[in-house]
């Protein structure tokens, strides 16, 4: 068998494998689809059927949502798998769980493209099949790893531009822009690695500055119309919503007046904007902190128990082992020239923080996950140290040792992760994925003919109604809810203040005065209908999490005649 027909058939397996662990039960876990995923979804569902979306916009770059915006990519993508598997929640997550997947040949080229090394390559595609990080992220319908694949894409082309330029000019330009039109954090950091890339490779630019002109180019026609939604339209807003200067800290610490009058410079309050450098500053390092890292990152166990970082355990030798290697400059590299290597592994993980750092919440791993592919690059340089340093190893029982022990920590932790994603994570996370809405709608759906009116409560929450749930979209979603219709009811109730469509509202229920409507049902969580003042034959149902909490009852009121 010939090198390259191996290559390709051990490729296949590892992405075979990768597909399985992305796809596997793909609509049972996570338990539930969550908002974005059913916003996500109808928004698609509407371009499908109408070529607008639910707001009666026609093929727009960015779709309005709920107090929030949506890219284009991961919209324009569901559209193509609902056509195939139709509006459902296989539907919802094939597109993301097949960029997921994707990825495994992506960075498996990438790092080859990088170090020109088969086995390095392998072991970094392969890491990427196991990641927790990338796993996770992967098998709901969330844009992270989306923009990720794209953005890894891009410097693929990019490298290969450099080598041999011709189509991989546009090829780069192409998705390098797109990444930033699949996922909002690439809107910072693809154009700070763009500044890297130029500074990295100035000379080669320099030199064939034809090809040069011809990327720069393409990659502003491709930017434009993002710059104008960007500065001048709604994406605006989505950015002023999630700058790091409206995080709920940073402004009481302001409104505490814990920072004086001091300094203005032009408008420019120092002590302030100080105080805003140094909290992005911290959020940038908290996402560096082992425990962030190794064991509780992607936050799918309850707070206080031990759950799963971004990496596994085993990684941290591996990355430190990496990390020495390409400082040392001892690595044994067929690929870029060390001098450009080192700073753009280095480079690409530095910058992937940066969009994270500027936000307003704390440890979200998604915002993150861009640093992925470089990262596994390192450990898997680090993995070939370790081999050679164990083959080096001359008594036999000493190596014996060494393999059994490092092969029994790194089995305890897949072990630890399958249990944690398939036992506690379904249990402890259920309300996470908005457990019980699909349930909700379901009963609704098949009793609606009952009643003259449905009201859904989209505050829910077993420790406090804290959770806004857009039932709406749950309701648009699982009835497969004409978009023509509700294009037009959407513009017909906003005149009349009216939350909803159809028979079904979407507002608090005050059950003071609700327990007196006739031929409605109500649907809400036990804060909005309390137990204590429903009779029993007035509780249609019952809808619990995973962990048998009480999540969502289902009422129809009798009042006195």
């Amino acid at each position: 068998m010939n090198s390259k027909k191996s290559t390709l058939i051990i490729l296949f397996l590892l992405t075979l494998l990768g597909g399985l662990l992305r796809f596997y039960k793909l609509t049972e876990n996570p338990v539930s689809l969550n908002p974005d995923e059913v916003s996500f979804a109808y928004s698609a569902y509407s371009v499908l059927k109408t070529g607008k979306d639910e707001y009666g916009k026609f093929l727009p770059i960015t779709f309005k949502s709920v107090g929030d915006y949506k890219n284009p990519v991961p919209v324009y993508s569901l559209v193509l798998s609902e056509a195939v598997f139709g509006l459902n929640d296989f539907g919802e997550r094939f597109p993301f769980a097949f960029f997921g997947t994707l990825a495994i040949p992506v960075l498996f080229f990438l790092a080859f493209q990088l170090t020109k090394n088969k086995n390095i390559a392998f072991l970094a595609a392969g890491m990427l099949v196991i990641s927790p990080w990338h796993v996770f992220y992967s098998r709901y319908g969330n844009d992270p790893p989306m923009g990720m694949v794209v953005a890894s894409l891009g410097l693929l082309f990019f490298l290969k531009m450099i080598e041999k330029r011709g189509i991989y000019t546009i090829l780069a330009a192409f998705f390098l822009v797109l990444s930033m039109y699949s996922y909002y954090s690439e809107r910072v950091f693809i154009p700070l690695l763009f500044l890297l890339l130029i500074t990295l490779f100035f000379g080669n630019l320099k030199k064939h500055l034809k090809s040069t002109i011809v990327f720069l180019t393409a990659s502003a026609i491709f930017v434009s119309l993002l710059v104008l939604r960007s500065f001048f339209g709604p994406d605006l807003a989505r950015g002023n919503m999630v700058f790091i200067a409206k995080d709920v800290d940073y402004l009481r610490y302001i409104a505490l007046d814990h920072v004086s009058p001091g300094l203005n410079l032009g408008g420019i309050h120092i002590e302030e904007t100080f105080a805003l450098l140094t909290l992005v500053v911290g959020r940038y390092l908290n996402y560096l902190q082992p425990d962030f890292l190794f064991f509780t990152g992607l936050n799918m166990t309850h707070e206080g128990s031990l759950g799963l970082g971004v990496l596994y355990l085993f990684d941290l030798p591996l990355l430190i082992l990496g990390i020495l290697e390409l400082i040392k400059g001892k690595f044994p590299n067929r690929g870029l020239n060390t001098k450009y290597q080192v700073p753009l592994i280095f480079g690409w993980i530095a910058l992937s923080f940066i969009p994270a750092a500027l936000t307003n919440n704390e440890h979200n791993a998604g915002r993150t996950i861009q640093a992925l592919p470089m990262v596994l690059l390192i450990s898997a340089i680090g993995f070939t140290k370790f081999i050679e340093f164990i083959r080096k190893m001359k008594q036999v029982y000493i190596k014996t040792a060494a393999v059994l022990f490092c092969g029994l920590f790194v089995l305890i932790s897949l072990i630890h992760a399958l249990i944690t994603y398939s036992v506690h994570f379904p249990v402890d996370r259920s309300e996470f994925s908005m457990k019980g809405n699909k349930e909700a709608v379901e009963y609704i759906l098949a009793n609606k003919e009952k009643y003259q009116e449905v009201v859904f409560d989209p505050f829910r929450g077993v420790d406090a109604p804290a959770i806004y749930s857009l039932p709406g979209y749950y309701i648009l979603f699982y009835a497969k809810y004409d978009p023509a219709l509700y294009q037009k009811e959407l513009i017909e109730n906003e005149k009349k203040g009216i939350s909803g469509f159809g028979q079904y509202r979407i507002r608090k229920i005050y059950w003071p005065n609700d327990r007196y409507a006739k031929d409605t049902l109500f649907v809400g969580s036990p804060w909005s209908l309390p137990l204590k003042d429903i009779k029993e034959e007035e509780i249609l149902k019952r809808i619990y999490l995973s962990n048998g909490q009480l999540a969502l009852l289902v009422v129809n009121p009798k009042p006195p005649k």
